[in-house]
Parts: C-alpha cells; sequence; structure tokens
C-alpha cells in the first residue's frame, strides 16, 4: 500500500482510514488535556471521536491526492494544566501519536487475524477488497501519522515535544524558528520527491516494525 501513489479506486478506503486515523489522534490530545485539568478542548466540542469537530477542509482533502492531510488542531490552555505546565504539554502531544501506532498495531492484528482465518474466503469480491483495502490503509496512515507528527518541526507534536523538554533557556531559539516552521513543512511535503524520501524511508522502517510487533501479539493467542 503505497501513499504516495494516487488511485482513484481506492479513495473511500483511503478516506476512511485517515477520517479514523485523525479522530482519535484529536480526541487523545483533547482526553490527556482534559484529564490535566484543562476544559477547553471540551468546552468547544474536541472531547469526541465524532470526525465532523476535528475536519480541517483543506487537509481533508490533501489527503485525496498526496500522502498527508491533517485535521483542526485541539486548542488548549497550559495554564489550566495541573502540575508541571512544561509537562503537561509533553503528554498533550505526544498523546496524538501514541494513539496512532496502537492503531497502527492493532490494525495489523486485525489484518493478520482476518487472513489467518480466511475470513475474507467465500465473500463477495468486492465487499472483501473494500474490507482489506481498508483495513491496509488504516495500518499505512496510522503508521504515516506516528512518524510525520513526531518530526521536530512547528507545528508538529514532535516539536512541541521537543521544544518543552528542552532547557528555558533554549525557548528564544524556538520561538524564532516557529515562524519558519510551516514553511519548512509545506517545502518537504510539496517539493517532488522529498515527501517520498523523508518521509516514506522512516514511514517503511515504521510499518515493517508494528507489523513484526503485530505477528508477535497474535503469536500469542493463535
Amino acid at each position: 500500500m503505497d501513499l504516495f501513489h494516487f488511485d482513484w479506486k481506492t479513495v473511500p478506503f483511503r478516506m476512511i482510514a485517515f477520517v479514523i486515523a485523525f479522530s482519535l489522534h484529536e480526541w487523545a490530545h483533547a482526553f490527556v488535556a482534559w484529564k490535566l485539568g484543562d476544559n477547553t478542548a471540551k468546552d468547544e466540542g474536541r472531547l469526541t471521536v465524532n470526525p465532523i469537530p476535528h475536519i480541517d477542509p483543506f487537509g481533508l482533502i490533501l489527503i485525496l491526492f498526496g500522502p498527508f492531510g491533517w485535521a483542526k488542531p485541539v486548542p488548549i490552555n497550559p495554564l489550566h494544566f495541573r502540575g508541571n505546565k512544561r509537562l503537561g504539554i509533553v503528554y498533550v502531544s505526544a498523546a496524538g501519536p501514541l494513539v496512532n501506532l496502537v492503531l497502527a498495531i492493532l490494525f495489523s492484528v486485525l489484518y493478520i487475524v482476518v487472513g489467518h482465518n480466511d475470513a475474507l474466503v467465500g465473500m463477495n469480491e468486492k465487499l472483501a477488497f473494500a474490507i482489506q483495502t481498508t483495513m491496509e490503509f488504516c495500518i499505512v496512515i496510522n503508521a504515516a501519522l506516528f512518524v510525520f507528527n513526531l518530526l521536530p518541526i512547528p507545528p508538529l507534536d514532535g516539536y512541541k515535544i521537543l521544544r518543552f523538554l528542552s532547557p528555558r533557556h533554549l525557548d528564544r531559539f524556538y520561538y524564532n524558528f516557529e515562524v519558519y516552521g510551516p514553511w519548512i513543512l509545506l517545502l518537504l511535503i510539496f517539493i517532488p520527491g522529498v515527501s517520498s524520501t523523508i518521509f516514506g524511508i522512516p514511514m517503511g522502517f515504521m510499518i515493517l516494525w508494528v507489523q513484526k510487533v503485530a505477528v508477535q501479539i497474535v503469536t500469542l493467542f493463535i
């Protein structure tokens, strides 16, 4: 399954997988913020797995034609966090990618179990193709979002994790870097050949690792 190759036949399955991935990703941010004492996301209707409040129209359209898309960032107010505010931002930022990693592993497990039990054999050909393709996209897109969001480039989660784990005297450097971060990110995504290299290689390693973990989990029960 190649996110960098566009195929109209797989658009609905790519979309379903992406909606599942970003809905739970954003819910995880909102949930951890809420558990830390910040009701901002909850008050704005973002503490939900319903994809509609999380949709960013441009980010949703982009996933149809490119390897990446995005949802609306979950609003948080670290001043409401209990305890260490900087660590609170780290926890909230890490929650989204970690959920994508868990989803990639779970869908890999499901994919292996379905294949092992020949669950799609004898099923309507189109339905079997739809189920298999959707599961494949769920694995790939969740692995891709895990890798993508951990890049240390603003405004991604990886940048926030790095910034707020760093000493305070580096805050000014990070503040100045934030001006250029989104432009750097857009260049990495849209320059031909760059995105498939920068994102494709680590994403490939991540997918292989996820599949190995899934196989280990499945062998414990089969």
